[in-house]
């Protein structure tokens, strides 16, 4: 499967499991945001079981002209969407993020990959095989068997917070990562709170009241 914008801006290629959308780095913003959506739209109305994945073939963007553009395609395809390829540009330091927060109401699936600019609150699992990629931090209602990066692109001070930690979940924060062999507790009355100091994860186990 493969279609291209009449102007070249987006090129759109699939397989089996991905929509995979190309955009001209070169070509003026406004003018390949409206046809990324448009195409997406209509590429996710015929194979709505695709992932789409969207290659900005290392375009330098605004954090909040990411957020808008991951909004839009989040409304045309849903969950399983990924954006990557792309330079964040620096931020002025009087402007107030604008984001809110990236709700998941379910469990995940195995195999799939969610990626955000924003926080994540999954009200359910990350299982083995699935893998949550955020700018920001996440909290998870449930356990983590899978991959949970926070903080991607270098930010440290993220946190990843859940109700259980399985051995063999893969996390992460900015620079920091590690994979847990044993789960550290794995009860249900507490929470973990994972964070990332010295280049090191840690994890911090607190009893609920």
């Amino acid at each position: 499967m493969a279609a291209t914008s009449p102007t070249g801006i987006v090129v759109f290629k699939g397989n089996q499991t991905e929509i995979l959308a190309l955009v001209n780095p070169k070509a003026k913003w406004r003018e390949a945001e409206r046809l990324l959506v448009a195409q997406a739209s209509a590429q996710h109305h015929i194979l709505p079981q695709l992932r789409l994945h969207v290659d900005l073939q290392n375009r330098v963007c605004g954090a909040k002209t990411i957020s808008k553009l991951e909004k839009d395609l989040r409304a045309v395809a849903g969950d399983n969407l990924g954006i990557d390829n792309y330079q964040v540009r620096a931020a002025r330091k009087d402007s107030v993020p604008t984001e809110t927060a990236l709700l998941v109401n379910r469990n995940m699936k195995a195999g799939e990959l969610l990626q955000t600019t924003k926080d994540v609150i999954i009200l359910g699992s990350v299982p083995e095989g699935a893998r949550v990629e955020t700018m920001r931090s996440c909290f998870v209602f449930g356990s983590i068997s899978g991959t949970v990066l926070a903080g991607v692109r270098g930010s440290g001070d993220a946190i990843i917070v859940c109700l259980e930690v399985a051995g063999g979940a893969r996390l992460s924060i900015g620079t920091a990562s590690a994979v847990l062999h044993l789960a550290p507790g794995g009860m249900r009355s507490r929470t973990y709170v994972i964070s990332a100091a010295h280049g090191q994860v840690n994890v911090d186990t607190r009893v609920l009241d």
